[in-house]
């Protein structure tokens, strides 16, 4: 019986160590402080429970913030070069506000 837990305990490491090195998950806590609700299909729910119940995530709200980090991370050159566009793009709406003011004012 204490065979089965061990090997049962091995192996469940070795999977909880091999999904968090396939999401580059670090042992670190990294320092979350913003909230944030989602409402998530309940599929991809009891997906994130698999991965919780089989402890490669402490809880639900951690395997979320790995995967979104994991995903968007990676693309922050992208990210950056999409701030600069949004940027430019408030600037004309801007002027175009102005101008439209300006034309009602008659």
């Amino acid at each position: 019986m204490v065979q089965k837990k061990k090997q049962k305990s091995e192996s469940t490491r070795s999977l909880r160590d091999e999904m968090r090195e396939e999401l580059s998950i670090e042992e670190t806590v990294t320092k979350r402080e913003v909230p944030v609700m989602t409402r998530l299909d309940n599929e991809v729910i009891q997906l994130i429970d698999i991965l919780v119940k089989l402890n490669i995530f402490k809880s639900r709200s951690e395997a979320v913030a790995a995967i979104v980090e994991k995903t968007l991370l990676p693309q922050l050159d992208k990210f950056d070069l999409l701030k600069k566009q949004i940027t430019k793009l408030q600037d004309v709406q801007d002027t175009a506000k102005d101008i439209a003011l300006e034309v009602l004012k008659g």
